[in-house]
């Protein structure tokens, strides 16, 4: 989010179609020119969307976007997903010297292969503990949210 001054006349607010008056200030947020209360509108429902984790991973996958989910979004996910009956496994390659992502129990080779819901739940659930943010792939997520939303059984 940034902010510019309307130095000429006809500049007008993407949300609300008012014209900015001449040195006005507005904000600039994800490419749309906003008078400042239209910015707050806007932000709120931007962060009443964040509140629910399964709809900004729903909609995550939907728009094939980039993975990015806060580490309590990724808690709260881990969670509907337990609720179905899902136990994560911790640490499976542990003892054999294995890692991924600087993390041990978690062999390069099981993580490229794919993993089973219940092997993501597991590898974030190491990743958060350790305090550390764990790789995020759509694969990963998806087959999460098949089980969070009982598309398929824990």
């Amino acid at each position: 989010m940034a902010t510019a001054t309307a130095r000429e006349t006809g500049i007008t607010c993407d949300q609300c179609k008012g014209e900015f008056a001449l040195y006005e200030e507005y904000v600039y947020w994800y490419g749309r020119k906003l008078h400042q209360r239209c910015a707050s509108v806007a932000a709120a429902e931007h962060r009443e969307e964040d509140d629910d984790p399964a709809v900004a991973a729903r909609l995550l996958l939907e728009s094939g976007a980039r993975v990015v989910l806060s580490r309590s979004q990724l808690r709260s996910l881990i969670d509907l997903a337990v609720a179905r009956g899902l136990e994560p496994v911790r640490k499976p390659d542990s003892g054999r010297q294995q890692w991924y992502g600087r993390m041990s129990g978690w062999s390069a080779a099981r993580v490229k292969g794919g993993l089973a819901a219940s092997e993501v739940a597991g590898m974030w659930l190491d990743f958060l503990d350790a305090g550390r943010m764990p790789p995020l792939r759509t694969a990963d997520l998806s087959v999460l949210m098949d089980v969070a939303d009982g598309r398929v059984p824990a």
